[in-house]
């Protein structure tokens, strides 16, 4: 089933005022993805984020020098993007679907970034989005995607006490990472609202898109499990403490490259990471 990006769109542009209120384990999960970009500039002039939202990476990064180039699909969000981007000459707003960046030439930018929305919301073009991503990418690209270990036992607690049984959705998650709001008769019971589609992967399936399209991937494992395993009160704690979490981060990578590299990533925002070069 196809993505409606028109309804997308308009879903998307009702969420660009809460873009930025981070809650629960978000915190980290952004600040375990600046580690992941600062790691990735040297040698880096021009930078494009996919899916740049209201500008919380495109704008810091502006800041700091570099050409940057901010794609997102939503107007409202790119109108509060230039608001706070006011006075910076070198940053470039383009609205555009992150499964079509034909208005770009191959090897565009130095550094592309595509994450969290602009791939796992794409649902079944989602694979269009690693693909154009890759595409415009000239020395390195830095992916986050929804991780298919932890929204399997998301979409069994969510369904299992209130049906009484395992819903198709459940089965289409463990078999494909696939989501779609018309798919099966209780996904519109599942979540209140609208939420369209949906994918989610495994780290050797986000690996396998990413070589499949020219690049070498350095790192592909989750982002954050420790965060979620470790429960409310300690993300609480951390986030309230800096000593407390630029060490809770130093864990969080040690636990997601050498304890469980497929472990079920942060419960918020996306909880799988994948860095690749050029060939």
């Amino acid at each position: 089933m196809k993505p409606d990006f028109k309804r997308e769109q308009i879903w998307w542009e009702g969420k660009a005022d809460g873009e930025e209120r981070d809650i629960a384990d978000e915190p980290i999960n952004r600040a375990l993805r600046w580690r992941a970009i600062d790691r990735s500039l040297q040698g880096i002039k021009t930078i494009a984020e996919v899916g740049a939202a209201t500008g919380t990476f495109t704008i810091p990064l502006a800041k700091r020098g570099y050409k940057v180039t901010h794609i997102d699909f939503s107007a409202p969000a790119i109108a509060l993007a230039k608001k706070k981007a006011k006075g910076l000459k070198n940053i470039e707003f383009v609205l555009a679907n992150a499964a079509d960046l034909h208005m770009f030439p191959n090897k565009a930018f130095d550094l592309v970034l595509n994450m969290d929305g602009a791939v796992s919301f794409c649902g079944k073009d989602a694979t269009k989005s690693i693909k154009e991503s890759c595409r415009i990418c000239r020395k390195r690209l830095l992916i986050t995607a929804s991780n298919k270990a932890w929204l399997i036992p998301v979409w069994v607690a969510t369904t299992f006490p209130k049906f009484k049984k395992i819903v198709p959705a459940v089965k289409s998650m463990i078999k494909d990472g696939f989501w779609h709001y018309d798919q099966h008769p209780h996904n519109k019971k599942i979540i209140p609202g609208y939420f369209g589609t949906l994918k989610a992967f495994l780290p050797s399936e986000l690996a396998a898109l990413i070589k499949a399209n020219g690049l070498n991937v350095k790192r592909c494992q989750a982002l954050g499990s420790l965060a979620n395993l470790a429960g409310k009160d300690t993300v609480d704690f951390v986030k309230q403490n800096h000593r407390a979490m630029e060490t809770f981060l130093d864990l969080c990578e040690d636990f997601d490259q050498n304890i469980m590299p497929c472990g079920p990533g942060t419960k918020q925002r996306a909880g799988l990471i994948a860095i690749a070069e050029r060939r």
